[in-house]
């Protein structure tokens, strides 16, 4: 949400992160000032009379007169500026340096009086006959050429300030380009919501155009190899991931047990099968689950790696690293239980050196950024749904990493686990501890890899969602396709279809099935620019 600096305004003395500025109509009470000033505002407007409120319309916001009750929950850090209605001199506006701008109907000609000495803001809407003014959502039709006029009769040194008029980025981008200096932003933001500010600030920042440097640790130069980047090791990363899901895959659908498992169980597969006919099928499908979990978070990590990390993306470098991170940290979870799986541990020890490459590795500097959404379609609107589908499928594989994590260190089976075993509690242990062990050490292990998952779904879904960013769409593809139809496809392959069990990976598969059709399109878009 912070603003880049290349979008930092001079106002007077103070220099502010954005010229973006929070109207004081969206909280009239100031209430959340603290929470509205990490939206990436670059100040915030207060109204200094008690007798005011606002309500919102059909078609915008309206002021009324009535005594509210304010707070002063503004941060000490954000800059201030304070509306008053002042007897003398009228409504005005005073900077955070203490200049006096007056506020006046947006249509008023710059000749009409003597002209403003440090700055003006025009309003947009009406006023009533109490004063009060009414704010439209969307701006005047003749509101960017009357910010042009006052720009050019007023000089470069003046403040014009727009009160209201945004509705969507491509509103901040006209008016800025227009002449104007800050925008007051109200109406816009109860309608559209919060992310308007974030929105407005990324389109004004693609009007300026960064070179495109190389960043990473000391020493490394801009002639730096290929093995000397983190996209290539976050790439070898997800490869090593594709490579282990498809052997772990072909393991569940095949012999299900390794050597290693049949030495340390003390009992060979076939002897397995003897002991319950259903045992391996139900080893099978852990596996083959997990396996699905694998591929698709392999998958995920290489176009992270290939189009978001090579091209600057630190969203997409911070999933890999987290994701990654948390992955390795549930390698320790079966060990409590005494089994140490020889394959998972080399392969774990091979895949963190491969991370902290990824961790060190040179990173580059993202290239100019588009404005991609200029206007706020039908498109983008679905899209957002989509985008909070897919958080909060997600939120769900947290969740479930969580829960199947705690089973697989605690009591390894559930109740349909033992009803497709057809076993009781009490028989659990008939089994043996060491088969307990290989069994905990599978769940515990699935649970590790979803939460990895989920880590690296989230961040790129609150980071990197974005028209056109096609990999995204694909990285989302890939990631739910494999996993989806392994854990599904082995239930009913080996006929474990309990509907309790079943339903979470129903669920999700519905959610992220959703998200993506909703997504599909904007995500999706040949052509990101758009016009007003």
């Amino acid at each position: 949400m912070r603003p880049g600096p290349d979008l930092a305004v001079q106002c007077g003395a103070t220099r502010l992160a954005s010229p973006v500025i929070l109207g004081w109509r969206v909280d009239p009470e100031r209430r959340a000032g603290p929470a509205f000033a990490r939206f990436g505002i670059g100040g915030v407007e207060l109204h200094e009379s008690e007798t005011l409120t606002v309500i919102r319309t059909a078609h915008g916001l309206q002021e009324l007169k009535s005594n509210t009750t304010r707070t002063d929950a503004v941060t000490s850090d954000t800059p201030v500026f304070k509306r008053i209605v002042h007897r003398e001199k009228g409504e005005i506006i005073l900077s955070p340096d203490g200049a006096e701008w007056p506020v006046i109907d947006w249509n008023a000609s710059p000749t009409a009086g003597p002209a403003p000495r440090t700055g003006v803001v025009l309003q947009t809407g009406h006023r009533d006959e109490n004063g009060c003014w009414t704010i439209p959502l969307h701006p005047p039709a003749g509101l960017i050429k009357q910010v042009a006029t006052w720009r050019k009769a007023l000089g470069p040194d003046t403040v014009v300030a727009v009160s209201g008029g945004v509705a969507n980025p491509a509103d901040a981008v006209a008016l800025i380009e227009a002449g104007a200096s800050l925008l007051f932003v109200d109406a816009g933001l109860v309608f559209n919501g919060p992310g308007l500010v974030k929105r407005c600030n990324r389109a004004l920042l693609a009007r300026v155009t960064p070179e495109k440097t190389s960043t990473g640790a000391p020493g490394h130069t801009a002639r730096a190899t290929m093995r000397n980047h983190a996209w290539f090791w976050a790439a070898a990363l997800g490869a090593a991931m594709l490579g282990g899901g498809a052997l772990a895959l072909i393991l569940a659908f095949t012999r299900v047990l390794l050597p290693y498992d049949e030495h340390y169980i003390g009992l060979t597969a076939t002897e397995l099968a003897r002991l319950n006919p259903r045992l391996l099928a139900f080893m099978a499908h852990d596996r083959a689950t997990l396996a699905g979990v694998m591929l698709g978070l392999g998958w995920l990590y290489w176009v992270l790696a290939r189009d978001g990390i090579r091209n600057g993306n630190h969203a997409a470098w911070l999933a890999v690293t987290a994701s990654a991170l948390t992955g390795f940290a549930s390698f320790f979870y079966f060990l409590g239980f005494g089994y140490f799986d020889p394959l998972h541990a080399f392969v774990t020890a091979v895949l963190l050196q491969i991370l902290l490459m990824v961790m060190i590795g040179q990173t580059t500097s993202p290239a100019r950024q588009d404005a991609l959404d200029l206007i706020e379609d039908h498109t983008w609107q679905r899209a957002q749904w989509g985008q909070l589908l897919l958080i909060i499928h997600a939120a769900g594989l947290l969740i479930a990493g969580v829960v199947i994590s705690v089973i697989g260190l605690t009591h390894v089976f559930v109740a349909e686990d033992l009803a497709f075993l057809c076993i009781g509690p009490g028989e659990v242990s008939a089994l043996g501890e060491r088969l307990f062990g290989v069994v905990a050490h599978d769940r515990a292990t699935l649970g590790g890899m979803l939460l990895a998952c989920g880590v690296a779904s989230l961040l790129p879904t609150l980071w990197s969602y974005e028209r056109g960013a096609r990999w995204l769409r694909s990285a989302f593809l890939g990631l739910g396709l494999p996993a989806y139809t392994a854990a599904l496809g082995i239930h009913y392959a080996v006929g474990y279809q309990d509907w309790r069990h079943l339903l979470p990976a129903w669920l999700g598969a519905a959610l992220w099935s959703g998200g993506l059709a909703l997504s599909w399109r904007y995500l999706g878009a040949k052509n990101p620019r758009n016009s007003h």
